[in-house]
């Protein structure tokens, strides 16, 4: 429209002719430039069919530059009873390869990778802990690993303010402090709790007490199990399945039916720095869990809640803040993994501290945006092999010690 205005100013009414003309001029420029940015555009952006690489091809390429040597016995590489190749493809049919893929959340509100944000707080004093509790929750927080650092707890102090219906309660016991679940027990009971309150009850050893009001709580689950931290994933991985099923023999000896025991179950587990090694080890935990299920003759698939701790790691070497780092990396892995709940622990135990630890699974969620995708790692075969190889080691120690 503007050469219309041009016209309207340069050239005197009624020269039809000239009008006409300066327009045919305008067309064959435009055509012009037109077909000159057609072919430039076709020249810069040229149609490649590139051919499919082969594993042969691979190994042809690798084995010229390692001088003739090898590149699958040159390059693999040990870590503990686990061998780590160098290269990966789809060398069986997908029919007989275990489905390690992790199932979109339900929650419309976290995203179909839901985790929660679950910050530790040592209870050694009630009213302290509340307060601290109630600032993680106020900032972030989407529930609170509680671990009892006493006897006996006054859970009306301890829990006071907190709307247990919009936030999940887990607790980390000691042995020496088993009691104070008991009093939990009797409390939820007490204050009729059993419809909104949610979370896990981790156990260091063998579950303590009477569990009767929490296995009527359809959202706890009481016999939590913490795997010890082991140099090598595998063995973490068998402990955890020993330690499953001397709980449900434990739990059926009570006359707790088998379906029960199961729903019961969760587990609790440390992060190490091998990136993609913890993403397979969690996995393969998940994984397993629904072989005992199936072994067991359960009635019902239940999912199993997965709680990660990313430990704090100080070095020298990376300070200041190194542990953020460390923390960052640790909680990617574990949620790509597929845990349920995540504990980031600071580097100290200074208010400032504790915010960038907090702070760090709320980036991810909001920031990175982790929770759009159920699972990212999803069709990886390096991933889905290490998995698979975590899961026999573990499977095989797990029959020698039975």
């Amino acid at each position: 429209m503007l050469y219309k205005i041009f016209f309207s100013i340069i050239i005197p009414d009624g020269n039809h002719k000239l009008i006409a003309l300066l327009r045919t001029i305008i067309q064959l420029e435009t055509s012009i430039s037109n077909e000159f940015m057609a072919e430039k555009t076709s020249q810069n952006s040229p149609v490649i069919n590139f051919t499919k690489p082969t594993i042969e091809a691979w190994l042809e390429a690798a084995k010229s530059e390692l001088n003739g040597a090898n590149p699958i016995e040159k390059l693999t590489i040990s870590k503990g009873s686990l061998k780590i190749k160098p290269y990966y493809h789809q060398s069986i049919p997908e029919v007989n390869q275990p489905d390690f893929s992790l199932h979109p959340s339900v929650n419309p509100y976290y995203g179909p990778r839901c985790w929660l944000n679950m910050p530790r707080i040592l209870v050694s004093n009630e009213k302290q802990a509340n307060q601290a509790a109630l600032h993680c929750l106020a900032n972030g927080a989407d529930g609170i690993l509680f671990e009892p650092g006493k006897p006996t707890i006054q859970f009306e102090t301890l829990l006071d303010q907190i709307k247990t219906e919009f936030c999940t309660l887990s607790w980390l016991v000691n042995d020496d402090y088993s009691d104070s679940i008991s009093d939990l027990n009797l409390w939820i009971g007490k204050n009729e709790l059993k419809k909104n309150i949610s979370g896990t009850i981790i156990w260091e050893e063998s579950p303590k007490g009477d569990f009767n009001h929490l296995l009527t709580c359809t959202q706890v689950s009481p016999f939590g199990i913490l795997v010890k931290a082991k140099p090598n994933p595998d063995d973490e991985i068998a402990d955890a399945r020993l330690n499953a099923i001397s709980t449900i023999e434990f739990m059926i000896k009570q006359k707790i039916s088998v379906d029960t025991a199961i729903r019961g179950i969760s587990f609790s587990i440390s992060m190490g720095t091998d990136f993609f090694m913890e993403i397979a080890k969690i996995k393969s935990l998940r994984n397993l869990w629904y072989q005992i299920q199936q072994a067991y003759g359960a009635a019902v698939a239940h999912p199993v809640h997965i709680h990660v701790t990313a430990k704090a790691w100080l070095d020298e070497h990376y300070q200041p803040h190194g542990n953020m780092i460390k923390s960052t990396t640790s909680a990617i892995a574990a949620i790509l993994g597929g845990c349920d709940s995540l504990t980031i622990e600071p580097e100290a135990e200074q208010e400032m501290m504790n915010r960038i630890a907090r702070n760090v699974s709320s980036i991810l969620r909001e920031e990175s945006y982790l929770s759009k995708v159920a699972d990212p790692t999803a069709g990886s075969y390096y991933l889905d092999c290490l998995t698979a190889d975590i899961s026999e080691k573990a499977w095989q120690k797990f029959q020698s010690k039975v």
